[in-house]
């Protein structure tokens, strides 16, 4: 019973400990997942603007943190911080969180021009018009996950585990995404508008210049060779046909 006493004063914290070092492991993988959705939302935001570093901060709680059979919902759920996440794996062997709703801090969240040669490749382009249509494409997210120290299920250091009753672990994750999101609103062949299809590709058609310089022509259509002329269009733009429900206004939240 002595030999047993002795092994299980070192064998128990190592069965415990187990399973915890696989859930930091676990939550180190969550936060940078959470690091690069949060990056990745800004390149589907309406009119270029940044998201809401907050409402993408208890977004990235309830979709990267929550129950796995849960629904992927746009409302973001903003319940208390220090109560505990619904991710079951986030909780300890004393049934205590290890993970707390406001332990997900998103430090930085940013979108920047690219720098470099593609800031060159913007301004060479943008002499012919508005393309590309967004030039703080660089966005970066940069979030902090602050680890709950061990505790007993009394919520007291579990000291028997020591170091890991006063650990500080915090886990970062940064995500940089370069993107120039294209979100066209119509066509534009009926209903002019900057961010329609056609606005967008004009600027890189160079005969677009030319357009209605056919309507000179007009009158010599019955005239051979010359009247073939009325019938050319220079700068002509045809967008590619997109179905319906990929050009209308982003749908509801729910």
């Amino acid at each position: 019973m002595t030999e047993l006493a002795v092994l299980c004063a070192v064998l128990v914290p190592i069965f415990l400990l187990v399973p915890i070092l696989a859930k930091y492991v676990h939550a180190r993988q969550v936060t940078q997942q959470a690091a690069r959705a949060i990056a990745w939302e800004a390149t589907v935001s309406p009119n270029y603007a940044l998201p809401t570093a907050a409402r993408q901060r208890d977004l990235a709680v309830d979709r990267h943190f929550g129950r796995a059979d849960d629904p992927i919902v746009s409302q973001a759920q903003t319940g208390p911080r220090d109560a505990a996440v619904a991710d079951v794996l986030m909780n300890t062997f004393s049934n205590q969180p290890l993970v707390r709703r406001g332990d997900l801090v998103l430090t930085s969240y940013r979108s920047d021009a690219p720098g470099g040669i593609m800031s060159k490749i913007d301004d060479v382009t943008r002499l012919f018009g508005g393309f590309p249509p967004n030039t703080r494409g660089l966005t970066t997210a940069t979030v902090r996950l602050d680890v709950q120290d061990l505790k007993g299920s009394d919520g007291q250091p579990a000291a028997y585990l020591e170091p890991f009753d006063a650990l500080g672990l915090k886990l970062q994750a940064t995500h940089v995404v370069l993107a120039d999101p294209w979100n066209a609103a119509g066509s534009g062949l009926t209903v002019t508008s900057p961010r329609s299809v056609k606005a967008q590709v004009k600027p890189l058609v160079p005969t677009q210049h030319m357009a209605g310089i056919a309507s000179a022509f007009d009158g010599l259509s019955g005239i051979p060779m010359i009247g073939t002329l009325s019938k050319l269009d220079p700068g002509y733009i045809a967008p590619d046909v997109v179905p319906m429900d990929k050009l209308p206004a982003y749908a509801p939240s729910r």
